[in-house]
C-alpha cells in the first residue's frame, strides 16, 4: 500500500496564511477596543474643580459642580478634538461668568513625550481665565508649543469647544462663531510633493543620474522632514489609519498626503517611495555608512529568525494599539530621539548603537528593526495575491 503523499506549503503560501491570520486578529483586536468601557471621568472632574463636593450629570458629558453651601461654582464639560495621534479628551471647568477655570487630559492618543513638552510649558496658565468671548486661535490668542504643534491645536480647541458650548446653552452667553480651520500648505507639503516626484522621476529606466538624484531626495528629507519639522513615516501613522482617527484636513495635509502618496504608489507601482528614497532617519544612517565605508553584512542563518522576529513584535504592537485604542503606544522607533532629542534612556541607547553600527553596517535599522517593513511587505503579499485573483478571472 502506497504511503499517502505528504502536502507541503509553498513560502507564498505560508506568507498568505499567515497574512490572512494577521490581518482577521488585528480586525478581532480592532473589535475588542471599540468595545472597551470608557475613561472614569470621575477623578477628572475632581482635579478641575477640587472645591466642589458634588457634581450633578446634567447630560452625557456635561455636570454642575456645586460646592459644600450649595453654591453653584460652574459647569464641567467633557469634550475632545482630534490631535495628532488621535482624540484627545479634555474635561474643562467653566464659571458662572463664562471664563476657563481648570483643565484636564481625561484621555489622549499622544506620543507621551509631546505630551509632557506641552504640559511642562506655561501653555495651561495661556488657556486657563480665557473667556467665552475670545477666538481661542493658536498662535494669536494662545501660545502653541514648538514640535508638538497638532497635540496644542487639539487641546486648544477641545477646551475652546466647551467653554463655548457651556456658556451659550447654560449661561446664554452669545459666544463668537468658531473660525473655520485655515488650509495649511506650506514648506513642508511642498517639499514632500517634490519627493515623491523626484522619486517617480528616479525610478524610470531612462533616466540616467538615479544615483544623485536618490542622494538628494535623502538629504531632503533628512534636513525638511527630520530635522525641521521632525514628521518621518512611523507604524503609529499605519495604526492612527486603522483606528480611523483621521485629523482635521486642512491643518494635516501632509499626513495625508504622506500616507496616502506611500499607499498610492504601492498599489499602482508595487516601490516603496519613502523607505528608499527619502526616509530621515534611513538617510542619517546612510550619510554614516559613507563616511564609515558601511557595507551590507548579512546575519547569516539568524536571517529568517530576526526576519520573523519583527513581524511578531510588530504584529504583537499593531494588536496592543487596536485593543487600547492608542496608535502611538507601542511604537518603538527612536526618530524623535534623534530628530527632536526627546525619548526616554533606552531609546537614547539604542539610537547610540543604531547610529554607531551604521558607520560599519549598511541601514542597520531598517534591515533588522523597522517595523515599517513587516507592514510593507504584508501589503505587498495581498496586492500580488489579488492581482494573481483578478488576472485569473479576467483570462476566463
Amino acid at each position: 500500500m502506497k504511503a499517502k503523499k505528504e502536502r507541503r506549503f509553498s513560502r507564498q503560501q505560508i506568507e498568505r496564511i499567515l497574512g490572512v491570520v494577521a490581518v482577521v486578529t488585528i480586525i478581532a483586536a480592532w473589535v475588542i477596543g471599540n468595545s472597551r468601557a470608557s475613561a472614569n471621568v470621575q477623578p477628572v472632574l475632581n482635579a478641575v474643580l477640587p472645591t466642589a463636593v458634588t457634581f450633578d450629570n446634567i447630560e452625557n458629558g456635561t455636570y454642575l459642580a456645586v460646592a459644600e453651601d450649595g453654591t453653584e461654582l460652574g459647569y464641567v464639560g467633557i469634550g475632545e478634538a482630534m490631535g495628532y495621534g488621535g482624540p484627545i479628551q479634555i474635561a474643562v471647568a467653566v464659571s458662572p461668568q463664562g471664563e476657563v477655570i481648570d483643565f484636564k487630559i481625561v484621555d489622549h492618543k499622544e506620543t507621551p513625550s509631546y505630551l509632557e513638552k506641552i504640559l511642562d510649558t506655561d501653555f495651561s496658565d495661556n488657556l486657563i481665565g480665557m473667556s467665552y468671548e475670545d477666538d481661542f486661535i493658536l498662535d494669536q490668542d494662545v501660545d502653541g508649543v514648538s514640535g508638538a504643534t497638532y497635540s496644542s491645536r487639539g487641546i486648544v480647541q477641545a477646551v475652546a469647544d466647551q467653554t463655548w458650548e457651556i456658556a451659550s446653552t447654560y449661561y446664554d452667553y452669545t459666544v463668537p462663531e468658531p473660525v473655520k480651520p485655515k488650509i495649511e500648505f506650506g514648506l513642508l507639503e511642498i517639499s514632500l510633493v517634490l519627493l515623491y516626484a523626484a522619486g517617480y522621476v528616479g525610478h524610470r529606466r531612462e533616466f540616467k543620474y538615479t544615483k544623485q538624484l536618490r542622494w538628494g531626495t535623502m538629504i531632503i528629507g533628512l534636513v525638511v522632514l527630520g530635522f525641521m519639522f521632525n514628521h518621518p513615516l512611523t507604524l503609529s501613522n499605519f495604526n492612527q489609519l486603522l483606528l480611523g482617527y483621521f485629523p482635521v484636513w486642512q491643518t494635516t495635509i501632509y499626513w495625508y498626503l504622506l500616507l496616502g502618496g506611500v499607499l498610492f504608489v504601492f498599489t499602482v507601482d508595487n516601490k516603496n517611495p519613502y523607505c528608499e528614497w527619502f526616509c530621515p532617519f534611513g538617510a542619517a544612517q546612510e550619510c554614516l555608512g559613507a563616511i564609515g565605508g558601511a557595507k551590507v553584512r548579512s546575519a547569516g542563518k539568524f536571517n529568517n529568525f530576526l526576519k520573523w522576529l519583527r513581524r511578531g513584535l510588530v504584529w504583537s504592537a499593531i494588536l496592543i494599539a487596536m485593543i487600547l485604542r492608542d496608535p502611538g503606544l507601542t511604537s518603538y522607533e527612536i526618530f524623535g530621539t534623534l530628530f527632536d532629542l526627546t525619548g526616554t534612556t533606552w531609546q537614547f541607547a539604542l539610537l547610540g548603537v543604531v547610529l554607531i553600527s551604521s558607520l560599519f553596517i549598511k541601514r542597520p535599522w531598517c534591515t533588522h528593526l523597522c517595523p515599517l517593513e513587516p507592514v510593507t511587505s504584508l501589503y505587498r503579499t495581498f496586492r500580488k495575491w489579488g492581482l494573481e485573483v483578478w488576472r485569473k478571472r479576467k483570462a476566463h
